[in-house]
């Protein structure tokens, strides 16, 4: 204890009397003394988005007028719809000029859909949903160092392309007991319902991406990706309804009537698809920069996949209800057998394609 006491007297003598050894961060600052990990002095650090500056992040908004196809098939009977979405957009990019990499992420969401359809259910188009979520990262193989370059990409890709084609009716009833019926007719009163389209994509993006500068205020971007494998799964509103009526007398039904009688047989389930697919996609963009960090751009994109699905739903045998005691009133639930059913290899295809504006801004 001694020794230590007198130890720490010496080194606080030491340093009230000996000058000051701290850094100071001048042009005289020895590199290799101070900072031996860094090239530059921090007085010559770079503040984010200056010209120096590694990291270059974008970000803006985007509008997309576009027009949209779809085409489906299912147990011999087609539908198909053709669309014009208009679309917001969002989107972030980051590149750094050390690995020359970058990195994208967008999200879009149609604010409104209007077409047509025509096949089993001929309809307008009013509503219904586009949308979508993506994340790529490239690397510009071929780098001038100075915002030029081209190489790969790779990508994931999720989207929702539903535009409401309409809905085919099938009913919820699961027994017998779920179906109303007057006792001195016999006539039914199947519940039911309808479910619109939601038609979801998982796609993998493989493909080439460049951009390059022009000038001091044009610039230029495109992009070609492949889709290998797309995932494609979800609920098609519009399917042949598998409705039949049988000879029982008695008043058509509301909605589903045609001719007289009681309903024997319905789609019990709404239709889902499963499947997968492959395509292409593509876009490419021309800038104009008014200010250092606001740019102004125009282009186009097209996104077109096809593949195959099975279909699959429920199907409900109704039987009549019954006179158990033969005294001329209806005294016994009808039956209810709901059978499953699946439909496979159901061709299918997907179309968008139309023009961008994007406002963004750098830093």
């Amino acid at each position: 204890m001694p020794r230590l006491a007198t130890s720490l007297i010496v080194l606080a003598a030491a340093a009230g009397t000996a000058p000051a050894a701290a850094a100071d961060w001048t042009t005289a600052s020895p590199e290799g003394i101070y900072r031996g990990a860094y090239s530059v002095e921090p007085q010559d650090w770079t503040e984010l988005g200056d010209d120096s500056d590694g990291i270059h992040m974008e970000t803006g908004l985007r509008y997309w007028y576009s027009m949209g196809s779809m085409d489906y098939a299912s147990g011999g009977s087609s539908s198909s719809a053709e669309d014009t979405a208009h679309i917001g957009e969002a989107f972030l990019r980051i590149e750094d000029d050390a690995t020359a990499t970058w990195a994208h992420a967008m999200v879009g969401y149609s604010i409104a859909i209007n077409g047509t359809t025509s096949g089993s259910l001929a309809s307008s188009i009013e509503d219904g949903q586009v949308g979508y979520a993506s994340a790529d990262f490239g690397w510009n193989a071929f780098d001038d160092g100075a915002g030029s370059g081209v190489g790969g990409l790779v990508g994931y890709l999720y989207w929702n392309n539903s535009p409401d084609t309409g809905r085919n009716n099938f009913t919820t009833a699961t027994s017998g007991s779920d179906i109303d019926y007057n006792p001195a007719t016999g006539q039914t009163f199947v519940p039911g319902d309808s479910a619109p389209n939601n038609v979801e994509v998982h796609a993998l993006r493989l493909g080439i991406s460049g951009n390059a500068k022009l000038a001091d205020f044009i610039d230029v971007r495109a992009e070609l990706a492949a889709v290998p494998y797309a995932k494609v799964n979800g609920t098609v509103g519009v399917d042949d309804p598998e409705f039949n009526t049988d000879v029982y007398g008695g008043p058509a039904q509301f909605p589903y009537g045609g001719a007289s009688g009681n309903i024997s047989q319905m789609r019990s389930s709404a239709t889902s698809v499963d499947g997968w697919g492959y395509g292409a996609m593509a876009e490419a963009w021309i800038g104009v920069h008014p200010t250092e960090n606001i740019t102004m751009r125009l282009g186009g994109r097209a996104w077109y996949l096809q593949g195959t699905a099975d279909a699959s739903y429920s199907v409900a045998q109704i039987g009549n209800p019954g006179d158990a005691d033969s005294d001329g009133t209806y005294d016994t639930d009808p039956t209810v057998l709901n059978v499953g059913a699946i439909e496979s290899n159901n061709p299918f295809s997907m179309f968008r394609y139309g023009l961008l504006a994007e406002l963004t801004y750098a830093f």
